[in-house]
C-alpha cells in the first residue's frame, strides 16, 4: 500500500516545526528594552541544470530545483528542511519530489575547529518498486518472492571542520540506502542487460543474484568540501565524496565537484564540473521509464545554477 502522507503535509509539518523552534528560542525582552535575537532563519531557492546527490543525477541529467530552510539557535541546535525535484527514472511511481529533514547540534568556533551531530531522513513520497527477489529465476518458473521497496532513507551524521573546510560522515540507519537491495539492484542489472544486449547477456545480473539476498543498512558516506574566497564576491567551490554501499561494494562511488560561485545583484551564480566514478560502471546506467534505452547518471558534466537567499 502506498503511503498516504503527501509531500505538502510533510512540508507543512516540517516548516511549522522549524518556525516554532525559532520563535520559541527568542529571548523575552523586558518592557522598553530591545528584543535580542538568538536565532536565525535562512531560506534559499535554487534552479540547476542537473540536480545531483553523491555524484549521481537525481533528475536523470535534466534541470531541477530545490528550496532549503535552515533554522539555527545560538545554543547550537538547528533544523534543516530541503525540498527538491527528482526523476521517475530513478525514483519510479513517485510525484517527482523529495524532502530531506534534519535536526542536529553544533559546537565549536566557525573560524577554528567545529563539530556537529544529528539525524536526517530523506523522503520520496509515493515512490516505490515491486520486483521479485530473483527475476531471472522467476522468469524460468522457479519460486520467487515479490518484494516492495521504497527509497526513503534515515541517516545518523557527524560533522567536523576547521575554518572553511567542512567534512561530513553519514551512516545509513534505515533498512536500505535509497532502495538499494538485491531485488532492486540485481533487477536493474537484468533490465540493463535486456536493453543493451537484447537479453543475450544477463551475466552481470546472474552474478548479482548469486550473492544471495541483501539489504544496504550500514552504508557509509564521507564528504569533504570547501568554498575558498577569491575576492569579495567570488569563491572557488571544491567537493570530494565517497559512498560505500554495504553489501554492494560494486556500487561504491567516488564523486567530485569543482567550480566557481559568484554573487551579483542579490543572486548566487555557480558553474561546476560534477561527476562520479562508480566501482562497476555498469550500474551507473539507469533505464528510461519506457524501458527502451539507458543513460549514465554518473557521467561527468558541466552544471550551472542560480540561487536566491532570503
Amino acid at each position: 500500500m502506498k503511503s498516504t502522507l503527501s509531500l505538502s503535509a510533510i512540508t507543512s509539518a516540517a516548516l511549522t516545526a522549524l518556525m516554532l523552534a525559532a520563535a520559541a528560542s527568542a529571548q523575552a525582552a523586558a518592557p522598553g528594552e530591545p528584543e535580542i535575537q538568538t536565532y536565525s532563519l535562512d531560506m534559499e531557492a535554487k534552479v540547476l541544470t542537473d540536480r545531483r546527490t553523491n555524484g549521481l543525477s537525481d533528475t536523470y541529467r535534466r534541470p531541477g530545483a530545490e528550496f532549503t530552510v535552515t533554522a539555527a539557535h545560538e545554543s547550537g541546535f538547528l533544523g534543516y528542511l530541503q525540498l527538491g525535484t527528482v526523476a521517475k527514472e530513478s525514483f519510479p511511481d513517485g510525484n517527482k519530489t523529495t524532502a530531506v529533514a534534519a535536526l542536529g547540534y553544533r559546537w565549536g568556533k566557525p573560524e577554528a575547529w567545529h563539530f556537529g551531530v544529528g539525524a536526517a531522513h530523506e523522503m520520496f513520497p509515493g515512490s516505490s518498486v515491486e520486483v521479485h527477489d530473483n527475476e531471472i529465476a522467476y522468469a524460468m518458473g522457479a519460486p520467487a518472492e515479490l518484494i516492495k521497496t521504497n527509497f526513503d532513507t534515515s541517516f545518523g551524521l557527524f560533522e567536523f571542520g576547521y575554518g572553511i573546510i567542512e567534512a561530513r560522515y553519514m551512516l545509513v540507519l534505515s533498512k536500505d540506502f535509497r532502495g538499494n537491495n538485491t531485488s532492486v539492484v540485481c533487477g536493474s542489472a537484468a533490465q540493463i542487460g535486456m536493453i543493451q544486449n537484447g537479453g543475450a547477456d544477463l551475466s552481470e545480473a546472474m552474478s548479482c543474484y548469486d550473492r544471495g539476498y541483501h539489504n544496504s543498512r550500514g552504508s557509509q558516506l564521507l564528504q569533504v568540501e570547501a568554498r575558498i574566497p577569491l575576492n569579495g564576491s567570488t569563491k572557488l567551490v571544491t567537493h570530494l565524496g565517497y559512498t560505500a554501499v554495504h553489501n554492494f561494494s560494486f556500487l561504491n562511488t567516488l564523486d567530485y565537484k569543482l567550480g566557481v560561485s559568484h554573487t551579483r545583484w542579490g543572486f548566487d551564480f555557480e558553474a561546476d564540473i560534477v561527476g562520479g566514478s562508480m566501482r562497476n560502471s555498469y550500474y551507473g546506467n539507469t533505464a528510461t521509464t519506457d524501458g527502451t534505452s539507458v543513460k549514465r547518471i554518473d557521467k561527468p558534466a558541466l552544471m550551472a545554477s542560480i540561487a536566491k537567499r532570503f
